[in-house]
């Protein structure tokens, strides 16, 4: 298993006030694997890929990617762990690119800061700007490029020490959509090129559709896992019909009605008896007129 996470909990202190991002997070993903976790703003995905980017330390639990128990790392092997291990792609292009350095100074950075030779470093560097389809662009600064091909770049400077890991934050939330299926199937080739393990982090169901698997992360827990299999997901026709997959059907036939429910996250079918509509209508026919209305009628009465 190349990454381990056992009861995993990340609090904040703020103030007074203690704030729990990660609540007992468990989970473990394979060398090789794409793995996306979906969940809104504020459900904890950057914290838990801060933690195994080594950029935090977990309150409690245990953490391990590949040969590395994060939670025994000392300040000076977690800077070589991200550095050497450990590749980041951010959603914005002030964190992932220096505006004042060109394409191919950028990529050459993290091996400068890895004690790599000019030589070596610049002759990656093209390699990897070829891989990711701009190799005839490494002499121009990120503004003088689109924001497709700035997070290219991105991806070639997140794979300049040819880690193992590859952490993506939101990587096409500044994208359109053209631009961010490119980057997605960009990330799939470079997966088997350079034999990366990725863990994505997005809200974007149509990007996580992507991965080999994907993992629901709200309010610092993880929720289920979802399935790919285009078979097993809900189908929503032109028309605005809705098919559902056999195991929501036959959860749904266990009551006579069914409930429908708009929430933010988005639209929730329940089943209902149809006994609990009977007695929620009889109730509120038999209910006594409020209070306040009675003593009005009274107060008629005796005037």
């Amino acid at each position: 298993m190349f990454i381990e996470c056992k009861q995993v909990v990340k609090a904040y202190r703020v103030a007074d006030h203690e704030l729990v991002a990660l609540r007992g997070i468990d989970f473990e993903m394979e060398r090789g694997a794409i793995v996306a976790i979906v969940g809104p703003s504020g459900a904890g995905k950057s914290s838990l890929l801060n933690l195994l980017g080594g950029l935090d330390t977990p309150t409690a639990g245990k953490l391990r990617v590949g040969e590395f128990n994060l939670l025994e790392l000392k300040r000076r092997a977690l800077t070589r762990y991200r550095l050497k291990h450990v590749g980041f792609l951010w959603q914005h292009v002030e964190r992932n690119l220096l505006s004042h350095r060109t394409a191919l100074h950028n990529v050459t950075l993290p091996m400068m800061l890895a004690g790599i030779s000019p030589f070596q470093r610049r002759k990656r560097a093209k390699e990897l700007l070829e891989a990711v389809g701009l190799a005839e662009h490494m002499h121009k600064r990120p503004a003088q490029l689109s924001g497709g091909m700035q997070q290219r770049v991105a991806i070639a400077v997140a794979l300049a020490n040819q880690p193992e890991l590859l952490l993506a934050d939101e990587p096409t939330g500044a994208l359109d959509r053209k631009s961010a299926m490119q980057v997605v199937e960009l990330l799939q080739e470079l997966r088997e090129r350079y034999h990366l393990t990725i863990l994505m982090a997005t809200h974007d169901m149509e990007m996580a559709s992507c991965a080999d698997r994907i993992l629901t992360l709200r309010d610092g827990a993880l929720g289920q896992e979802l399935e790919r299999d285009t078979e097993k997901k809900p189908i929503l026709s032109a028309e605005g019909t809705v098919r559902l997959p056999e195991a929501a059907i036959s959860h749904l036939n266990h009551g006579s009605q069914i409930s429908v429910e708009i929430r933010p996250e988005g639209v929730l079918l329940r089943p209902e008896k149809e006994e609990v509509f009977e007695s929620l209508v009889e109730n509120i026919q038999d209910a006594p007129p409020p209070r306040r209305r009675l003593f009005r009628a009274l107060r008629r009465r005796q005037a």
